[in-house]
């Protein structure tokens, strides 16, 4: 990994090593992880996207056949993805079997998912629903099997135990810095001031959605939590515009056009940028801090230990995020004005009061910071 020619000084061994052992609560949500419903989605070559079949019948699933089948998944032959549905979670596995026959041109395209009303507790059915789904595209009209796994599972379920236990996330918090660079400081800001994020995407979606997932993680604490809405598609423009906070991914490329209406912040491969395509800015503290944790993670990533890595970028803004709303906090209730010292204790940097002064101002506390002259970023104006 590249990191920024800054000269500055790295974390220390021990340093690392407390981050990677830190206590972080991850996302979780607390409520019952039974499924609500389990589906197919399918693609029929008159009346497109369609819900093929649904057990209970009577569970609304009201536009799950546009989440379940995203657009451009003709383009992979298999694919897995996430998504909110009338406050519920859905998790589908697509896959895409060449076939020999006019009716289905050439390609039988099919999704199996299932319904919870926590979105952790989906993870656990990713393999089976790939096995599902084979099944699906294999067996046509075939859905004993489906019924009897919705029941089974149903009678003996358990709470899954934490975010960072989940085998099909391992990796992704680290493809997530290394594909972000040091924005994804500008992303770890943008998600403490609670904004709407939606990243671009195209087919397989399922990267993205860990990345989705990996956000929501890289400021959960008992200061701030983001909403993960994940996958999300045309039909969920409503949504989008009254949702105050956010973090989703689309490859819906018309939403892009929408600005303001449905986001705040708007992501395409490593470009983050405002409604009006302007790139938030970059902050000497940004680059100090993605300095020291670039080269903890290299140190780390030689080791092979991909777990690791991930702990040890998750634990870096969990301490972050708990020193800095620890701080302001206590400025607060010792009715005291921040001070420089305060700033490096938190690992935050002159140039960052600017992006400091409108997180204060968003959480409406009276802190009073001091205002330096070399710091000349207006990063309010940006928001």
């Amino acid at each position: 990994m590249q990191c920024s020619d800054e000269s500055e000084p790295l974390l220390t061994l021990q340093e690392q090593s407390d981050l990677i052992n830190a206590e972080f609560s991850p996302p979780f949500i607390s409520c019952d992880p039974k499924l609500l419903s389990i589906f197919v989605v399918a693609f029929d070559t008159r009346a497109g996207n369609v819900v093929e079949w649904n057990y209970p019948e009577s569970y609304s699933l009201a536009g799950v056949e546009f989440k379940a089948l995203p657009s451009g998944a003709h383009n992979v032959q298999h694919d897995i993805m996430i998504f909110e549905l009338a406050n519920s979670f859905g998790l589908a596995a697509y896959i895409m079997k060449q076939v020999d026959n006019t009716a289905e041109r050439g390609a039988r395209m099919k999704s199996v998912g299932v319904i919870s009303s926590n979105y952790l507790a989906l993870f656990q059915h990713e393999e089976k629903l790939v096995e599902l789904a084979q099944e699906s595209v294999e067996r046509p009209g075939a859905y004993e099997q489906l019924i009897q796994y919705f029941a089974e599972y149903n009678q003996s379920f358990s709470v899954p135990v934490s975010l960072e236990m989940k085998s099909n996330t391992v990796g992704s918090m680290y493809d997530l810095f290394k594909s972000q660079g040091v924005q994804i400081f500008t992303l770890w800001k943008m998600l403490l001031l609670k904004k709407r994020i939606l990243l671009q995407c195209t087919p397989p979606i399922s990267r993205q959605c860990s990345y989705v997932l990996c956000l929501a993680a890289l400021c959960h604490s008992q200061f701030t939590q983001s909403y993960p809405l994940f996958y999300v598609t045309v039909n969920d423009m409503t949504t989008l515009n009254y949702k105050q906070s956010y973090i989703a991914c689309s490859a819906d490329m018309i939403l892009k056009t929408k600005g303001s209406q449905v986001y705040d912040v708007y992501v395409t491969g490593s470009a983050v940028v405002d409604p009006q395509g302007e790139m938030f800015p970059v902050s000497r503290g940004d680059i100090i801090r993605y300095n020291q944790l670039c080269g903890a993670v290299d140190k780390e990533y030689g080791k092979k230990n991909t777990s690791e890595v991930d702990r040890l970028i998750q634990g870096y803004f969990s301490v972050l995020t708990r020193d800095l709303f620890n701080t302001l906090t206590n400025l607060v209730t010792g009715n005291r004005p921040l001070q420089p010292a305060d700033l490096k204790d938190i690992r935050l940097h002159n140039s960052d009061l600017p992006y400091l002064q409108t997180l204060v101002d968003k959480l409406g506390y009276d802190v009073e910071l001091f205002s330096p002259s070399c710091c000349v970023e207006h990063f309010s104006a940006l928001l």
